[in-house]
């Protein structure tokens, strides 16, 4: 897997935005900057309708390169993508049309309006780094919201002001490149050299928008991708320690046990590290010991409401002992429930019928008691059905499931013949 330069979320945006005159020059900015650079410059062969379309797409490629930057940065990836291919066909296309909007207000508003339109030009210049921003972490639909627009304004605070006056800056700097090189340069020389100031400029920004959210990705509520790779890439504490104790386990299987009796001591720990305190437990027969550490593990699972894999513990400890059972109703009942409703009717059956028979006179033994009886007929036993409801009935006649297991024995007379 290669190897990806990660930035701190933690660094002061004034400073990424220092660091980021450096990011439009990285191998694969750099690379896209010279080939759409080299690209515009076809607009000076005299072919009839060429210019034009050299340069939309000139323009189209480097704003799909730079959302890519981008999302890249807010990723939290330090260096410029090598390419634009994760840019979705709907927000490539709302990008092109929000810019295309952008760009033509800028021209047109002053132009039609006078100051007023001057004004609108302003406004949209203020916002239009927000809506951009908002194709990354909130989609098309809430790009387009207003109301969007300023709760997010609100979320990035005063790191949003620095970053329009930014753009502002950038787009000043951009005006003066088109005077002076593109204007009033040497005709071709001078039009390439605008447009590699302007495909430079615009790379920055959009690295500057994407620095922006993963500084803020937390207040955005935003998860950079970043953070799963270095997850995956860079074991914890218990990955590394796994790996002692299975070096350990080669020559010394007590001593890795007793390494991992200490972690478990400790609190939370990863599933793959009971598994391992387990299979080491059972290599050495120390069974009375993984049936305590069955119960620990269960209750834990039960709280962190992992059910279905603490019946899987629960299983691996009945092929150990099949008079287990866990040592808690909170942890019991649940279990047989899930059980029950889950296709292990055998299971089930077992600890709704110990739940019964360990805390008779727990408020939830009648209705386990109901659910063991059901049970039974599920498994093609009515006559033991019929017993454990015939009981129930008795030793509980004034509780709720009365009536449920009166309807039971009902149904249990004329289908098989039991007598009520």
């Amino acid at each position: 897997m290669p190897r990806h330069a990660l930035a701190d979320a933690d660094t002061p945006f004034s400073q990424r935005a220092i660091d980021g005159f450096r990011y439009p020059l990285g191998s694969g900015a750099r690379l896209t900057l010279i080939a759409v650079t080299l690209l515009e410059a076809l607009s000076f062969l005299p072919v009839t309708g060429l210019k034009l379309l050299v340069i939309f797409i000139g323009w189209m490629a480097i704003y799909v390169y730079a959302f890519e930057c981008l999302r890249h940065t807010a990723d939290g990836f330090a260096d410029p993508p090598e390419l634009a291919l994760n840019t979705e066909d709907s927000t490539g296309v709302a990008l092109i049309l929000i810019q295309l909007t952008g760009n033509a207000l800028a021209v047109l508003a002053p132009f039609f309006l006078g100051i007023p339109g001057l004004l609108v030009s302003l406004v949209f210049a203020f916002v239009l780094p927000v809506i951009t921003m908002s194709l990354t972490f909130d989609g098309v639909g809430a790009a387009l919201n207003p109301a969007n627009w300023v709760a997010a304004i609100a979320r990035f605070g005063p790191s949003y002001l620095l970053l329009f006056a930014i753009v502002m800056l950038t787009s000043l700097l951009q005006a003066g490149a088109q005077y002076a090189m593109k204007d009033h340069g040497p005709t071709f020389i001078g039009t390439l050299g605008y447009y590699a100031v302007a495909n430079y400029l615009t790379i920055y920004n959009f690295h500057l928008m994407g620095a922006l959210i993963h500084h803020k990705h937390e207040t955005l509520g935003y998860f950079p991708s970043s953070i799963a790779l270095r997850e995956a890439t860079e074991p914890d504490d218990d990955d590394a320690l796994l790996q002692h104790v299975n070096l350990i386990a080669r020559d010394d299987i007590p001593g890795a046990t007793d390494i991992l009796t200490e972690r478990l001591r400790e609190g939370l720990a990863p599933v793959p590290m009971h598994t391992r305190y387990r299979e080491l437990l059972r290599a050495q027969d120390r069974l009375p010991e993984l049936l305590v550490h069955g119960q620990i593990w269960i209750a834990a699972l039960i709280a962190g409401r992992e059910t279905r894999r603490a019946l899987g513990v629960v299983q691996d400890c009945l092929d150990v002992d099949p008079a287990f059972l866990p040592d808690d109703p909170r942890t019991c009942g649940p279990l047989a429930d899930v059980a029950a409703h889950g296709g292990m009717v055998r299971l089930g059956l077992h600890l709704a019928q110990g739940y019964l028979t360990t805390w008779p006179r727990d408020m939830g033994a009648p209705s386990y008691g109901l659910l063991a009886a059901r049970l039974h007929d599920r498994l093609g036993d009515p006559v033991s059905s019929a017993r454990l409801a015939r009981r129930l009935l008795a030793n509980y006649p004034e509780h709720p499931v009365r009536s449920d297991l009166e309807a039971l024995l009902a149904t249990l007379s004329p289908t098989y013949g039991v007598s009520p």
